[in-house]
């Protein structure tokens, strides 16, 4: 019998070990490096909150009124942020290895875990959802209405904050909702066992700016598949002693 290049990938994918979703090991604890902000490492922090995982929490000071950090500064200099071409975060492993980019530790750490999924196309589709969420926050940012947004009236901010919340992001959270029902069961993103997907739901949904959560839940109101798994990663013991705990910062 000839095997096509597919029929030989179908017949590796269902052969693939069971054991495919353990966790790797995790003997050493890593480091995560970052300033004393939510921000980028806010989801790796979440994920190993999520998953009981003891790490060293390094945090960059920002000098008070500014945006200045001397030890931020420092870690450029002596070449530690290197490997994320001088930006924050990085991940140290025990063994001394540095991760660059946000989205790359979060992987790293839910393997770790064990939170990749159960087989090859579940993984896909894990990243999947969670490129879903990511898409969601880069449009909100492109939209223009943060702090941060320099070319825009007050006015223009409005109009722009009114039509996301109010149109373009129900449209967008309606279709992962859809995406869920298909790629998961109730309370999970993906098959039926806690991912990466989870928790990049609950970011994007119940760990957002506080000034924001009453429109975010606004725009997914009729998310039902998505609020669940949100509440579900948000009643982990580990993320809810986290997040009533973790050092309170400006964002």
């Amino acid at each position: 019998m000839r095997f096509t290049g597919c029929h030989l990938l179908t017949l590796l994918l269902t052969l693939a070990p069971s054991c495919y979703a353990l966790a790797l090991p995790s003997s050493g604890k890593l480091k995560l490096k970052y300033f004393d902000l939510r921000g980028a490492a806010e989801p790796a922090r979440l994920l190993l909150a999520f998953g009981d995982e003891e790490y060293d929490d390094m945090r960059f000071e920002i000098t008070p009124g500014t945006f200045d950090s001397p030890s931020f500064k420092a870690a450029k200099e002596s070449g530690e942020l290197q490997m994320n071409l001088n930006r924050a975060p990085v991940l140290v492993t025990s063994d001394g290895i540095t991760i660059g980019q946000s989205k790359a530790i979060e992987r790293f750490i839910a393997r770790r875990l064990g939170l990749m999924g159960s087989s090859p196309i579940e993984e896909a589709l894990v990243d999947c959802v969670a490129e879903h969420c990511r898409d969601v926050k880069d449009a909100q940012m492109r939209k223009g209405f943060s702090a941060f947004t320099k070319n825009k009236s007050d006015e223009e901010k409005a109009t722009a904050k009114q039509e996301w919340f109010e149109t373009e992001m129900p449209v967008m959270l309606e279709k992962i909702n859809e995406v869920v029902q298909s790629t998961g069961t109730k309370g999970f993103a993906v098959g039926s066992a806690p991912s990466l997907a989870d928790v990049a739901i609950f970011c994007l949904l119940r760990d957002c700016m506080p000034a924001e959560q009453e429109e975010v839940a606004a725009a997914a109101k009729k998310c039902d598949a998505l609020n669940i798994i949100a509440d579900a990663v948000a009643s982990n013991p580990g993320v809810s002693k986290w997040v009533k705990e973790r050092p309170s910062t400006m964002f």
